[in-house]
């Protein structure tokens, strides 16, 4: 499960290495002032992933790397059992990111008011 901590007006995401090696992608950095807008999903369904250009992708279980749905790109850590945490961003190489935790709700609202 990706570690994710807000400090210093930024989110920080911390990857295990299975998430690393799955994603192709490594640990990252998102200013609080770069996210457009936040939502989340407690249940999460696969159609809002869209489809993998690369990384793991065994639907219901794990999704990790970069996919694309309606021409925007997104980044994806989720894996079976977590809630998910969706951030549209202004700027960058992604449009959308979404984060597989255990309480979606609660950070959604953290990082709402530091937004």
């Amino acid at each position: 499960m990706a570690k994710l901590t807000v400090a210093n007006g930024s989110l920080q995401i911390e990857l295990g290495f299975w998430e690393r090696l799955g994603s192709f992608s490594r640990n990252q950095s998102i200013h609080l002032s770069e996210i457009a807008e936040i939502s989340y999903m407690q249940k999460v369904s696969m159609y809002i992933f869209g489809y993998r250009v690369i990384g793991t992708g065994l639907p219901g279980v794990v999704v990790l790397g970069h996919f694309r749905k309606s021409k925007k790109r997104m980044m994806v850590y989720w894996v079976r059992g977590q809630q998910a945490l969706i951030l549209d961003l202004k700027t960058g190489p992604y449009k959308r990111m979404i984060i597989g935790c255990a309480d979606a709700k609660a950070l959604a609202k953290e990082l709402e008011l530091g937004v």
